[in-house]
């Protein structure tokens, strides 16, 4: 593969994070700025290049759809060896049941539902606590490695509230564990803890672990939890060679163990990184993005990056009655927008499921399809039928029904169905899957034409064209859970990512009362509205109105090299960049490669610039 189409199309601070030397190196990226590019662009530079090789890099994210993300993404560079890209838990899925494998016994069976085995044991506690909550302080103790003993003090000291008291909390997980050892299962969090335990107790493993991943990239980094840093740090063994990418800025799961420092103090865990930056963001009208900065900085933090879009309409802040006019009015903006747009190109955003029954209803009335309504994707919506099946003999019936189905999605998972129980390895249908990427290869799609209507925190990773955001009020944004000052400039950074959803269309509304209560807007409201102000409108004078736009040759230039490469116009360069070409013509070829950051080779055959045209 050459180097040079790895580059094509990046910008300046884009191509010198992805062909640094550097090693430790950290990427900090700003929401929009091409992130995921630079991950896939670096491990294919670093292939082409022969410092890294295919066959032993190790690239983690965190859920199941960005790691197939990156696997679609890396295939597209045309990597002749397949990349391991893989979320934490399927990572040590596969490392834990190579490792039983090789010493001839039953690899690790993952519980179906943790949620069940909790309740049996609430039940047979007698405790007065939701079995999700009571996982939720489990899942958070394990997350930051604290022990039984130091639960009490610890969750206090987080200022989080517990789902259970803390000697409720230590007989819970006793009762737990036995009756995972009984059911002869672990669940996902032992996966981690397990790996952790082997790759500091067994030395030889622990090196054949080593020597399998020596090139290490993290996406996202800014989400690692103490107990996924500590296995990191076990598999990378000091070595220098780790990247780290992700924006300290879109931390939003410090409430689910996440240490957000592990990024914005990366200096500290890594004392000879090099830190890069990439400041320009290319999802985000500029009135959309001073709107997310101006919410970090009301909370005391800081944005720097910058918009590399043209001008768009200023963000709108409405108030209403109540939860239901508020939910009245949203349905009725999506529907309007819904005459230029497509329903998938809107999302309406909530802090709390509570608030989207509310929209659901009032999308309903309005005969709008949304993703909860219409369901998850084709994918997903069959792979939980063949999860449903709790014998292996339910299993090859629907098997049997589904390698004849005239769905394709159906007769893949049904075939992978058929591996599976052909293979007579011990475990579930959904272990198999979670081990394997059989479906990697399947793009994201969902059912229809739906309008997203998700949580801040579930809209982490997309983007719309239009977004609404709702609930803009104390007690929502930030929510009344909030306490301590690390929690809330968590609540403002959530409220950022939430804005910068939005490529074009913004608007956020909040109520007068909700559930009968009156409240106020958010703190950091006020912040949002006073940059509209920036953008008031002024009428050209009409000589100016009917002006020529001198730009406009070099955009059609730029336009006419997108259409040959099959990109987008700024990935071939940004209009700052434009206009820097038009003001200050290069001299030659090698100027214009090195202003776009490309090859001499790759310049050559570009059109020529308006200016040299002849």
């Amino acid at each position: 593969m050459s180097v040079d189409p790895v580059l094509f199309g990046l910008d300046a601070e884009q191509r010198a994070a992805v062909v640094s030397e550097a090693a430790p190196l950290a990427i900090v990226a700003a929401a929009g700025s091409g992130k995921t590019t630079v991950l896939t662009r670096r491990i294919a530079f670093r292939v082409a290049n022969g410092t890294a090789q295919a066959r032993h890099v190790l690239a983690l994210t965190f859920t199941r759809d960005a790691a197939a993300e990156l696997k679609r993404r890396l295939r597209r560079l045309d990597i002749r060896e397949p990349i391991e890209a893989a979320t934490f838990h399927g990572m040590a899925l596969r490392l834990l049941r190579d490792r039983a494998l090789a010493a001839h016994q039953a690899p690790p069976q993952v519980a179906n539902d943790r949620i069940r085995l909790a309740r049996e044991v609430v039940t047979e506690l007698k405790l007065k606590a939701e079995p999700y909550l009571a996982l939720a302080d489990l899942d958070w103790a394990r997350a930051r490695m604290v022990s039984t003993e130091r639960y009490e003090a610890a969750s206090r000291l987080a200022r989080r509230r517990s789902g259970l008291p803390g000697a409720q909390y230590g007989a819970f997980v006793d009762a737990y564990e036995r009756l995972k050892r009984r059911r002869g299962v672990i669940d996902f969090d032992d996966l981690l803890t397990q790996t952790l335990n082997a790759l500091r107790t067994d030395p030889a493993w622990a090196e054949g672990v080593r020597w399998r991943y020596r090139h290490l990239f993290v996406d996202e980094a800014q989400d690692l939890n103490p107990l996924q840093h500590a296995v990191l740090e076990g598999i990378r063994g000091g070595r220098p060679d780790i990247c780290l990418v992700g924006d300290p800025r879109q931390a939003i799961y410090g409430w689910n163990g996440a240490d957000p420092s592990t990024l914005a103090e990366v200096e500290l865990h890594y004392p000879r990184v090099t830190v890069l930056a990439l400041t320009s963001n290319y999802r985000c009208s500029p009135q959309v993005l001073r709107a997310g900065a101006a919410a970090l900085e009301a909370s005391g933090q800081h944005d720097s990056s910058h918009s590399e879009l043209p001008s768009g309409p200023a963000v709108r802040v409405q108030s209403h009655e109540d939860e239901r006019a508020e939910a009245e009015a949203v349905a009725r903006h999506v529907r309007g927008l819904m005459h230029q747009r497509r329903g998938r190109e809107l999302a309406v955003l909530a802090r709390t499921n509570e608030q989207l029954t509310v929209l659901q209803a009032a999308f309903d009335e309005h005969g709008i399809e949304t993703e909860r309504s219409v369901g998850k994707s084709p994918l997903e919506t069959v792979l939980r039928t063949a999860y449903r099946c709790s014998t292996r003999e339910l299993l090859a019936t629907w098997v049997e029904a589904g390698l004849v189905d005239t769905d394709e999605v159906t007769r893949r998972v049904a075939t992978e169905a058929d591996r599976f129980l052909s293979s007579g390895e011990a475990g579930t249908f959904r272990a198999w899957v979670e081990a394997r990427t059989a479906f990697d290869d399947l793009e994201p799609t969902h059912d229809g034409d739906a309008v997203a209507l998700i949580t801040f925190h579930a809209a982490k990773g997309r983007e719309w064209h239009g977004v609404v955001i709702t609930g803009a009020e104390e007690g929502l944004v930030p929510h009344g859970s909030a306490v301590s000052a690390l929690q809330l400039a968590e609540e403002a950074r959530l409220f950022y990512v939430a804005i910068t959803r939005a490529a074009h269309d913004l608007l956020i509304t909040h109520c007068v009362t909700r559930q009968r209560k009156s409240t106020t807007p958010s703190r950091w409201l006020q912040a949002v509205v006073e940059t509209g102000t920036i953008d008031e409108p002024v009428a050209p004078p009409p000589r100016e109105r009917r002006a020529a736009d001198p730009l406009e040759p070099f955009r059609a230039w730029r336009a006419a090299i997108a259409r040959v490469g099959g990109q987008s116009e700024l990935a071939v360069c940004s209009d700052r960049v434009l206009r820097r070409l038009a003001e200050t013509p290069p001299a030659d070829t090698r100027e214009l490669a090195a202003r776009l950051g490309i090859s001499e080779t790759a310049a050559a055959a570009l059109r020529p610039l308006p200016q040299l045209a002849g």
